[in-house]
């Protein structure tokens, strides 16, 4: 079985949000026949929707892993839940929040997973930490930089 490659964007806009980050990157290390390849430097952004709440740091991470697209799902909700993620924080404040942006080149629409991700080509902060880390993703590569 080989590798697939996933392009992911982490979030965090309570509590110590470099300890976030830096937990949530430990736990994806110990995902089985999971291995984190590059990560971006932190970047501090804008909440995006409706709710105003505080600013967020992201950051990107590819990986390369044997597991499938809701294998992988299911072990980033693991850890959301394991570093205090509420429940019902979609758009709101949270710990943390763990996005598969793009996996391998694999379009997904489903209820529980949406590959590409939603609405990633206007969130900036998506951009700008897979654009440090030369995201490879196809949909990427071809897209129109402002």
């Amino acid at each position: 079985m080989s590798f697939h490659t996933a392009y992911l964007v982490l979030g965090t806009n309570l509590g110590n949000r470099y300890k976030n980050l830096s937990n949530a990157r430990l736990e994806i290390n110990e995902i089985p026949r999971t291995r984190i390849i590059k990560k971006s430097k932190i970047f501090k952004s804008k909440a995006y929707g409706p709710v105003k709440q505080p600013f967020f740091f992201n950051l990107a991470l590819e990986v390369e892993t044997k597991l499938l697209p809701l294998e992988l799902l299911d072990q980033f909700q693991q850890i959301e839940k394991k570093l205090k993620r509420n429940k019902n924080s979609h758009m709101k404040p949270r710990t943390i929040d763990i996005d598969i942006v793009f996996f391998d080149n694999e379009k997904i629409n489903t209820s529980k997973l949406k590959i590409p991700h939603y609405d990633w080509q206007n969130r900036d902060f998506f951009i700008k930490p897979l654009k440090e880390i030369n995201c490879q993703a196809e949909e990427f590569k071809n897209f129109r930089f402002a």
